[in-house]
């Protein structure tokens, strides 16, 4: 049969005696060995990162160095090589998506919630739009779950810490003769908030989350057909937000006590998932797919936005309810052919709907109850309120050929053109006495939130790869990226357009597999060139609007990544990244407030200059079994989380450390692993923001240090 071009399963890796072994995956849409894939990439099995306790999307930040995730209240955001889009409203499209097997959305709200019974995770750096979805600027995270397989078994996994955290994991494997078999998976995570809280909600940043997914496969001669289905359930606290004075000065974070707060606050999540893909293998070496999907979620985000500017304690209260679908169709052939082509359509459609606003709950001061002002009081009201429908629609067609031009040099030629519609209808409704003062004119305001966009845009992708020997693959090539345009309001003038931006990324590196495959040495240099920069700025609702293009920007770095099996018992991990990015000259945007700044010069946000990450395993032979020995850390230079570059919403230098000891029998299928995070419990900045809507700065933090035990067993 030929070798099918599908592939979002695959093997998960495959140890060499005596050597680090390999990784299977899928970044070009076809099987590969990671060694071997002409593409910057860091791969992760799914046992490996069940071992390390990556049970989030955001938890991939601590072992990775090219990745930084900010959660952004109640949502989140990943950046990949300084390229992140910090829009995370209802309009925003992310730089780097998360594709949970190959299937995308746009919200950010239910990042995590296909962490469970994985096969690997793919973090591919640079841009990939031509075959790997749409507005991907600055890379890709691509999650990959395992499917059914055609023999019996399962695993579990318990995990217990402290904070009262417990995380549960189960799947079983059922093959239902040679051709039909069943997964089904499940897990459950809760603990306590990592930070208390001084106010009607005693604590955040805590977790409740559950979630079942199953999934049936047949596969017979060159026919499959893959379904699955999933539920998601999450209700906590939410986010736990330090709040300080606008403008700052940024305050001590070397002993944070409980956090003030003055308005509960809660996120649940419920949403429901559903995949397929059908495919066929022809004998003619030609292969089809169609892979498509559902998504629907119900997300309610209710914070704090209490402030020093008006006289209440408010609430900021968001309920979205997008439904996005997947479809594309895909042909390829046998992807060891002289000539490799894969071409295809691919569609997306998201229907979402906001109903959010700014909230009065109970007035203060001179304006509570029995205050000599209560008369002038505007509590259990909005004051502002968003209602609004959003449709988005993209489209694209793409093609790519991989050409062997000798048996040790290759060329890739690709591209793609998309279409994108966005439109909003709906209003916003102010009104000014419960909004800007008590003693603003009893006025309503209604705003309509129209909105409408229409573009097309081609990307594309030239490659030259070569082997001068099977252990090492030298790559150069130049992408163009593009994320779409959009539009926002602040409620009180009508919608402002921003234009799309554009990425031209020039990048050579090599991968070597070395002395039996015990030593592997990568490494790659990078260049891009911004055009239409998208900012974002959270703004007063009188102001500014919040997105906004600053011009041109470059990004240069360079990576390196070292691995090495030093005799049978040790393994090193080395990985750093060094970035020097800068916006154009004459560049002139308002700040949240309406006041114009220049930003010439300044860094992007969330781009350090220098990280890097390392680990140590060492295994000690004990009776019929090992003991495994691990540590790890991640330094990483000050970054700022604004292209204002403000020191009072930067993170410092920082360095987070974790360490864990194993043991595993020689039979039996089962392990234990003692484990503690941070080991150093650093209080390190995880987003920061200046917010003109709440006149406050705010802080997010990693989580503090967590220790416990985890235990599993495969059957």
């Amino acid at each position: 049969m030929p070798a099918m071009a599908m592939a979002q399963e695959g093997p998960a890796e495959s140890q060499a005696p005596g050597g680090l072994g390999d990784i299977i995956v899928t970044a070009n849409r076809t099987a590969s060995s990671a060694q071997d894939t002409p593409t910057a990439l860091n791969v992760y099995s799914g046992d490996a990162l069940r071992d390390a306790g990556i049970a989030s999307v955001r938890d991939l930040a601590s072992i990775d160095a090219s990745v930084n995730i900010s959660p952004s209240a109640g949502a989140a955001y990943v950046a990949v090589r300084g390229i992140a889009s910090t829009d995370v409203t209802e309009i925003g499209d992310p730089s780097v998506p998360v594709s949970r097997d190959g299937f995308y959305t746009n919200r950010s709200f239910s990042l995590n919630s296909s962490m469970y019974d994985l096969a690997r995770i793919e973090v591919l750096k640079g841009p990939q739009g031509t075959l790997n979805g749409r507005n991907s600027t600055g890379g890709l995270v691509s999650i990959i779950t395992n499917r059914p397989q055609f023999a019996n078994g399962g695993y579990s996994s318990v995990e217990v810490g402290n904070y009262g955290t417990f995380n549960g994991e189960m799947g079983a494997n059922l093959a239902l003769g040679d051709t039909f078999a069943i997964r089904a998976s499940g897990t459950y995570l809760t603990h306590k908030g990592y930070r208390r809280i001084d106010g009607p909600t005693t604590s955040g940043d805590d977790e409740d989350f559950a979630s079942g997914r199953l999934q049936a496969l047949y596969r017979s001669g060159g026919l499959s057909a893959w379904v699955s289905y999933q539920h998601d359930s999450r209700t906590v606290n939410g986010d736990a937000i330090l709040r300080g004075a606008l403008g700052g000065p940024k305050p001590s974070f070397k002993n944070l006590g409980a956090f003030p707060g003055d308005s509960p606050q809660k996120t649940t999540l419920e949403g429901d998932r559903i995949r397929w893909e059908l495919a066929y293998a022809t004998d003619g070496n030609l292969n089809f797919i169609y892979a498509g999907g559902y998504d629907s979620q119900n997300w309610n985000n209710i914070l704090d936005a209490t402030g020093p500017e008006y006289p209440a304690n408010r609430q900021f209260r968001q309920n979205e309810r997008p439904k996005t679908w997947n479809h594309e169709f895909r042909v390829s052939n046998d992807s060891a052919s002289k000539l490799f082509f894969q071409a295809g359509y691919f569609r997306f459609s998201e229907n979402n709907t906001v109903d959010s606003g700014l909230f009065n709950r109970e007035m203060t001061g001179p304006f509570a109850v029995g205050g000599p002002l209560e008369a002038l009081a505007q509590p259990d009201q909005y004051g502002i309120k968003f209602d609004y429908k959003i449709r988005t629609r993209s489209q694209a067609v793409f093609a790519q050929v991989d050409y062997d031009l000798t048996d040790q040099l290759e060329v890739s030629l690709g591209g793609r053109y998309t279409w994108d519609k966005k439109t909003r209808t709906g209003q916003a409704l102010l009104f000014l006495p419960a909004l800007a003062s008590p003693f603003a004119p009893a006025l309503r305001l209604t705003t309509p939130g129209l909105g409408r966009l229409s573009d097309g845009q081609p990307t594309w992708h030239v490659g030259l790869n070569y082997r001068p020997t099977p252990d090492t693959l030298i790559y150069a090539k130049y992408d163009r990226g593009y994320k779409s345009g959009g539009f926002n309001s602040n409620g009180s003038s009508a919608s402002v357009p921003y234009d799309p931006e554009q990425l031209d990324a020039f990048e050579i590196g090599t991968k070597n597999s070395l002395l039996g495959n015990t030593l592997q040495i990568n490494g790659d240099i990078f260049y891009s060139n911004y055009r239409g920069y998208q900012a974002s700025q959270t703004s007063d609702v009188l102001q500014g609007s919040g997105i906004f293009n600053v011009g041109s920007a470059k990004i240069f770095g360079i990576e390196g990544e070292v691995k090495a099996l030093l005799g049978e018992t040790t393994r090193l991990g080395l990985n750093a990244a060094y970035l020097h990015t800068k916006f154009g000259d004459d560049i002139v945007v308002n700040d949240g407030d309406g006041n114009p700044q220049d930003i010439s010069g300044n860094r992007l946000p969330n781009a350090p200059s220098f990280t890097v990450t390392g680990s140590i395993d060492q295994d000690f032979a004990v009776g019929a079994g090992k003991i495994t020995a691990h540590v790890d850390a991640k330094f990483s230079s000050k970054y700022y989380f604004s292209a204002f570059n403000l020191d009072d919403i930067s993170t410092s230098d920082f360095v987070i450390a974790n360490a864990s000891l194993g043991y595993e029998p020689d039979h039996g299928g089962w392990k234990v692993i003692a484990f503690v995070r941070n080991v150093f419990d650093k209080n390190v900045l995880a987003y920061a923001q200046q917010n003109f809507v709440s006149h406050t700065n705010n802080y997010q933090f990693q989580p503090p240090r967590t220790y416990g035990v985890r235990a599993s067993v495969n059957f």
